[in-house]
């Protein structure tokens, strides 16, 4: 029987991610201070920001943590349809917390081994990415997402607060950006990446093509281009991610759907079908949000004429 972190090491492998870290379950100052620097700068947005306080010290909610247990999925590896690239993000496709995708039990089957191991945990709940800088197993480049040397930033983290006291690693991976690119920030369609390290989260697609207030206003809507939901603009001409996205398996479960989630589809898709296929894999948001789906996959088509 290996130390407490070594079994931790080899329950995170055996459940699919490829990397694991450590880091003490202490406050986040510096995540802490950024969002008081994204609230006196863009005070429109001040909700969002205020939202994700709570996880600045990971023992507000659990005054018994020790540790946080950091892990890296990479999901670069499925084979996508192409009906479905371009205007949905591809994180959303191979989202593992569709029961579909094959990955969806990760997170279960770490949180049963921890508790095997007389171990208290929560999941979630602390800022992932500075939590897996600070554990050695991610960076964060100029556009603001973690990567890996391996899977650039095709990748999610996933993090558990667990009460015992594990060696933490230490941060040492550097902003892996090249020196001078701004790729990101000059293709951002909204204009949401202001800097380096700053997204104006209220312009970010991801967040307008489902969470903003409806309508969004013309001149962010107009800028959407073709995408529906999510956005893959940054990362796809990112050049860490040059050759990251490997498509070495199947994805099954979106071939299914594949003739549905093409434009033409989602423009004219009706209630009942949109409620049999369409939203089991993206469950999470509303059932009645169809109209928004569709006004947006026109205004899409509308863009690539």
């Amino acid at each position: 029987m290996g130390s407490l972190a070594e079994q931790i090491r080899d329950l995170a492998a055996g459940a699919g991610y490829t990397r694991c870290g450590f880091t003490p379950a202490a406050p986040f100052a510096d995540y802490a201070t950024a969002l008081d620097r994204r609230i006196a700068r863009f005070p429109e947005a001040a909700r969002l920001y205020e939202n994700m306080r709570s996880r600045a010290d990971p023992r507000r909610t659990a005054p018994w943590a020790r540790t946080i247990v950091v892990c890296i999925r990479e999901y670069g590896k499925y084979r996508l349809p192409p009906q479905a690239v371009g205007h949905i993000g591809r994180n959303y496709l191979v989202d593992c917390r569709t029961p579909a995708c094959p990955d969806y039990g990760m997170a279960r089957e770490m949180i049963r081994g921890l508790r095997a191991l007389g171990l208290r945990v929560k999941k979630g709940g602390v800022p992932d990415r500075s939590a897996a800088v600070r554990a050695g197993v991610a960076a964060v480049g100029r556009s603001g997402f973690a990567f890996t040397p391996d899977a650039g930033s095709w990748i999610n983290i996933a993090t558990w607060r667990i009460d015992a006291e594990v060696p933490c690693d230490l941060p040492r991976l550097d902003c892996p950006c090249p020196v001078g690119c701004r790729a990101c920030l000059d293709a951002c369609p909204t204009g949401a990446l202001i800097d380096d390290f700053t997204m104006r989260m209220d312009r970010c697609i991801a967040y307008l093509g489902y969470a903003a207030p409806w309508p969004v206003s013309d001149e962010l809507w107009s800028q959407m281009g073709p995408w529906v939901y999510g956005c893959d603009v940054c990362q796809e001409v990112c050049p860490l991610n040059f050759g990251r996205w490997t498509e070495t398996e199947p994805a099954p479960w979106l071939e299914a759907v594949a003739p549905l989630l093409t434009l033409d589809a989602l423009s004219t898709m009706t209630q009942e079908t949109y409620e049999r296929a369409i939203h089991p894999l993206f469950w999470y948001i509303p059932k009645n949000d169809l109209a928004r789906w569709r006004t947006a996959a026109h205004r899409a088509l509308a863009s690539r004429r």
